[in-house]
């Protein structure tokens, strides 16, 4: 039987997952890691523990399918990886430094100077998105503002992902889901933008040639082949950012469909047909599709699961599992007995592109315990995330029909009620976990003409809970009035959020 492999490079951890040619999950492995935090706001990785990562989870998937199919064939592999942040490599392939990540914010004096040079509106025309501190762009003048010795060394740089493909063919090059996403692109014309790159002086031949997802990259080498147990020549083709990976995953490829992702990060995405310019905020994104002429809106919230997993590290025992706090939470009140939280731990980004936003509690009395603080945290993650929706459906007036969970807070019963009820929508749920690594996998799948669309691969792999989880009226209304006091909170607070920041760093 043919299989297909999707590896997930996240933020906290990477997969590999063989699906078979009827969309079936053979294997799945999982190597957790953390990021490095040197400074306030740096967030970096090594790319050594990432293909030492996913070595072992590319040969523990294949043991895993032995010994159900000893005769098995692996037909191809995409991939699925964070966003935005970049690796620097020199002229022999190797990276230059630790890779820069999405929730990093050092860059905000070199955003500033972007958006001063160019304009916000000449960069939304140009992008169709605004640019935040973590992308690709402003990391890249960091860098050159601050690392000079490694700036003029740098033969290419690339995306997370691409990282792992390169090393896997040889190949050096980036996919066009990704390259949208790092705010030195020209999304009309798809490909990087001619005029940003000269106005801000960087050099053009830097910047890796782009493809489509399902396009062929190359094929595995005899050097990758030894490392992870990969027969010589299996065919790799580009994959994409995770969120677009996730969308397909969730069988997300048309309008009116959208996705609500706890994963690291929390993201509401929407596929759109043509570029929206959200001029009210300016803090939302329209990047590049699957398709030629194809787009998709993206809220981003930027402390999703990470906020609860910081609050599990700080609050509770070392052994406390998720599991157990969603027993311990699920009988707290909606609304926490009067604790709501803003989870601006790294920053935040859509609705308020503001780095200097900061997390902080409002309600606490000596009646709340843990739990209750628990319960508030993934509350306020869901308020952010309604914040995203908003600007979907009320500022961009764009329907949606059906919103499907995704990533770690589809999960718990307790997070989808949340979700259900602060949104005041139904929830589905897709019944294959994993979808951005499925999303590559099925990928590889479309790229090996297995199946002649990802339409058609959607239809016969993807299934969903039978019934939704549907919002209870009576959660709906508590929400409503305790989301009003959410939004009056960064409002009342943002210019104190700076103040501090300026006396503490």
């Amino acid at each position: 039987m043919n299989y297909y492999i999707g590896i997930d490079l996240g933020t906290s951890s990477v997969k590999s997952l063989i699906m078979t040619s009827n969309g079936k999950i053979s294997a799945l492995s999982q190597k957790d890691y953390d990021f490095d935090k040197p400074y306030y706001n740096f967030a970096e990785q090594d790319v050594n523990v990432w293909w030492e990562s996913t070595i072992f989870t590319i040969k523990d998937s294949l043991n895993q399918l032995r010994k159900i199919d000893s005769n098995y064939k692996i037909s191809g592999i995409s991939f699925s990886g964070q966003m935005h942040g970049l690796v620097p490599l020199d002229k022999n392939g190797n990276a230059l430094r630790k890779a820069i990540l999405w929730c990093d914010s050092r860059s905000v004096k070199e955003l500033n100077y972007i958006n001063k040079k160019i304009g916000l509106d000449k960069i939304m025309q140009i992008n169709h998105s605004p640019i935040a501190a973590g992308f690709l762009l402003p990391s890249l003048l960091w860098i050159k503002n601050n690392e000079p010795h490694i700036y003029e060394k740098i033969y290419k740089v690339i995306l997370h992902k691409d990282y792992i493909r390169y090393k896997l063919t040889g190949i050096i090059a980036s996919d066009i889901t990704d390259a949208a996403a790092t705010g030195v692109f020209d999304s009309d014309n798809s490909f990087w933008s001619d005029y940003i790159i000269k106005e801000l002086n960087l050099d053009r031949n830097i910047f890796p040639d782009i493809f489509y997802p399902y396009e062929i990259s190359g094929s595995i080498t005899e050097n990758a082949s030894k490392e992870t147990g990969l027969e010589i020549g299996i065919q790799v083709s580009y994959g994409g950012a995770d969120q677009v990976m996730q969308a397909i995953g969730n069988g997300i490829i048309n309008t009116n469909t959208a996705s609500i992702t706890i994963g690291t990060g929390g993201q509401i995405l929407m596929p759109i047909d043509k570029p929206i310019y959200d001029k009210k905020n300016m803090a939302s994104h329209t990047f590049n599709f699957l398709f030629p002429n194809t787009w998709y809106y993206l809220g981003a919230a930027l402390s999703s699961g990470l906020a609860l997993k910081w609050a599990r590290n700080n609050f509770c025992n070392t052994d406390e599992t998720f599991k157990n706090i969603d027993s311990k939470v699920k009988d707290i009140k909606s609304g926490s007995d009067g604790i709501i939280f803003l989870p601006y731990l790294a920053g935040e980004r859509t609705p308020h592109m503001n780095s200097d936003a900061s997390a902080m509690f409002l309600g606490l009395t000596l009646n709340h315990d843990r739990y209750h603080i628990l319960r508030a945290v993934m509350e306020g993650v869901v308020y952010s995330l309604k914040d995203c929706f908003m600007i979907l459906t009320d500022d961009l007036n764009i329907k949606c029909n059906r919103l499907i969970a995704s990533g770690g807070g589809s999960y718990s019963d307790v997070w989808l009620q949340i979700q259900a009820d602060i949104l005041n929508m139904e929830i589905y749920v897709s019944k294959t976990k994993e979808q951005a690594a499925l999303g590559a996998a099925i990928t590889s799948a479309v790229a090996d003409k297995e199946y002649s669309s990802y339409e058609e691969a959607i239809k016969n792999i993807i299934t969903y809970n039978d019934k939704p989880v549907t919002p209870i009226n009576e959660n709906v209304k508590i929400y409503f009035e305790y989301y009003q006091i959410y939004k009056e909170c960064y409002k009342r607070n943002f210019e104190l959020m700076s103040k501090l920041k300026n006396i503490a760093y």
